[in-house]
């Protein structure tokens, strides 16, 4: 097992610069790696197929159920953002699964050896605190996706209040026989977990290389701070060039930095406007539900707390990374301040201006090239979805 996880991590450059999120996607269906055979390629994408109809049918049940209980005491409204969170769950799947071999030619494409080499302690320290601060941020929104499907799992067991399952849904037979409700309850768990592992990969590896760019903004900042010393030091060859060749290294490492975001923003406009659409919808429900509940806390009401957390939390890493990112890039102007440049030629002086020209637009990330992922937009939905909550509360009044 081990060999074989080597051996995929050893073939497949993305695997080593974000391993969770690529091996979790592997687990669903949804990546594969690249050096596997045809054969085992095949097999994977007919798994891929199996579980997310098997996602898409309970879509379909909860949806059914959801209408018909419309207007009837069994109506729940925090019934629609479970159906919608599924939905969003298999149409970010398959969209990434239908557009992988595009996303791996742009990961290869520019996570070559200048991108994943450190030149110094220095560097590989920079890269090692944006590798832990994807870990972290992976942590945190796991632990809270997570949480909703154990506490879910958890309600037919706790509660002792007739026959239930952990989410409510239309089946053609009746789940009051042993045998079925145990069939239906295993059927509705599985597929859980597999939904929001798919929205754990996806959102995370969104995440992840946004996090990737601003590393490779900090390092470039680095270079720039450092570029005297790395004229006299033996970094990368650079004795042999002049100072204009490192400032010019410089311009095209800040170009490529610039062409990666775009290119980023590009390969997830769609899961990025399928994450804004469901985000202010389901805040709003997910408050309304809490703000409503009448009785004792039990595993529900708790459910529903790690949901409005997951719903917040996963539009607000999008909007708050998106942020940093953007800020970071205009950092390096103040990186060509901070550089010891009245020691420089006169046309590396000039080289140096065409950067802090070009830092002085930054790098923005938005969603249909018209909203901006960062933290003013963040705002805006909860203020949108708090303006609908009371339109909802005195509607229901």
């Amino acid at each position: 097992m081990h060999s074989t996880l080597a051996a995929i991590v050893k073939n497949n450059i993305e695997y080593k610069i974000l391993p969770f999120q690529f091996f979790l996607l592997t687990f669903l269906g949804i990546w594969c790696p690249s050096n596997w055979s045809l054969k085992s390629k095949t097999a994977h994408n007919v798994y891929f197929t199996f579980i997310f109809f098997l996602d898409f049918l309970i879509c379909i049940e909860m949806f059914i159920h959801f209408v018909s209980s419309f207007g009837t005491d069994n109506f729940k409204l925090i019934n629609f953002f479970l159906v919608s969170a599924n939905i969003t769950a298999v149409y970010k799947s398959i969209r990434l699964m239908q557009n992988r071999e595009v996303l791996r030619y742009f990961i290869i494409s520019y996570f070559d050896y200048e991108w994943t080499k450190s030149h110094d302690s220095v560097e590989h320290e920079i890269n090692s605190k944006i590798d832990l601060r994807i870990r972290r941020v992976t942590v945190i929104y796991s632990a809270s996706m997570i949480g909703i499907v154990l506490l879910k799992a958890m309600s037919p067991i706790a509660e002792s209040n007739g026959i239930s399952l952990p989410v409510d849904a239309w089946y053609p037979y009746s789940i009051e026989k042993s045998r079925w409700f145990w069939i239906t309850y295993l059927h509705q768990v599985i597929l859980g977990s597999s939904a929001v592992g798919a929205h754990i990969g996806i959102d995370t590896l969104f995440v992840g290389l946004l996090l990737k760019t601003s590393g490779q903004i900090h390092l470039l900042n680095y270079r720039l701070r450092n570029l005297m010393l790395l004229k006299e030091c033996n970094f990368a060859k650079l004795k042999e060039y002049s100072e204009k060749n490192v400032v010019l290294r410089c311009i095209y490492h800040h170009k490529r930095i610039y062409r990666f975001g775009g290119d980023l923003n590009d390969k997830f406009q769609e899961i990025l406007f399928i994450l804004v659409v469901s985000s202010l919808p389901n805040i709003c429900i997910n408050v309304y539900s809490l703000s409503s509940y009448k009785g004792n806390i039990n595993v529900q009401y708790i459910a529903t707390i790690f949901s409005t957390t997951s719903a917040l939390l996963q539009f607000f890493i999008a909007c708050w990374y998106g942020n940093e990112t953007t800020f970071d890039s205009l950092q390096v102007i103040n990186a060509v301040y901070e550089m010891d440049w009245t020691n420089f030629h006169v046309s590396t002086k000039r080289l140096l201006i065409f950067i802090m020209l070009r830092a002085s637009k930054p790098l923005k990330f938005s969603v249909a090239y018209i909203i901006p992922m960062n933290l003013d937009s963040f705002i805006k939905i909860i203020k949108a979805s708090y303006t609908a909550f009371n339109l909802l509360q005195q509607t229901t009044n």
